[in-house]
């Protein structure tokens, strides 16, 4: 019997601008069409952010949020282009998203560990 070797793994294409960083403490304060809800964010990055949120978003909508620490601090305004959503087996949906301009380091401080 002889041995097969496997084939090597094609490396992935990394297609993010910005490096990603583990959020602490952050959620975003989302108004679509005047109906309020609250994302957890996951992680953050200058260009754009993926969090879990209580409802679908339509991929290519336009959306505004607010992000902020759990305690309320550092309310930093931001519109958001949505580029995917997922649903979850909890009910919830994955989002991820393209801020309209990227975040400066000083603005992304309160939120990344």
């Amino acid at each position: 019997m002889t041995a097969v070797e496997a084939a090597p793994a094609a490396p992935s294409v990394e297609r993010r601008v910005a490096i990603r960083q583990p959020a602490v403490g952050t959620v975003c304060r989302l108004d679509e069409d005047n109906d309020p809800a609250t994302g957890l964010v996951w992680n953050i990055s200058a260009s754009g952010v993926s969090m879990l949120v209580p409802k679908p978003l339509e991929p290519g909508s336009g959306v505004k949020g607010v992000l902020e620490t759990i305690r309320g601090r550092h309310p930093l305004p931001v519109d958001m282009k949505v580029v995917h959503v997922k649903l979850l087996e909890t009910g919830d949906y994955w989002m991820g998203a393209h801020f309209e301009r990227p975040l400066t380091r000083a603005e992304m401080k309160p939120f990344v560990g």
